[in-house]
């Protein structure tokens, strides 16, 4: 049982606490930087999801990886990348590339916040 003095630092305690430390705590975080870290890191998991995405449609849509795709793409000739638009492999060449860099800040990010 808590004593008179230990409860009366407990409610002060509690009246202390801002409304954020209430409503994290009220989702049943230990702290605000424990819910900070962990919604980070959902965050960067769906971030990653979701470029990871985009890489792999250009890769299913021009059967090779970017890499290939940056080696072959200059080749007019080439028997793949012919039958796409100029414009087209312009545009998506910007988008994978941003792409593969948003995977890799987001990942190196995650794996520098500790679960």
């Amino acid at each position: 049982m808590l004593s008179l003095k230990k409860m009366s630092c407990v409610m002060v305690a509690s009246s202390n606490q801002s409304v954020l430390e209430k409503v994290v705590h009220a989702f049943g975080y230990r702290s605000t930087e424990d819910f900070v870290r962990i919604e980070i890191r959902n965050l960067l998991q769906q971030k990653i999801a979701y470029y990871q995405s985009r890489i792999d449609v250009y890769e299913q849509k021009y059967g090779m990886n970017f890499s290939e795709f940056r080696r072959r793409v200059v080749d007019q000739s080439d028997p793949v990348l012919s039958k796409f638009g100029i414009i087209e492999k312009e545009d998506d060449d910007n988008d994978w590339d941003d792409s593969i860099d948003f995977v890799t800040d987001y990942t190196d990010y995650l794996q520098q916040i500790h679960p």
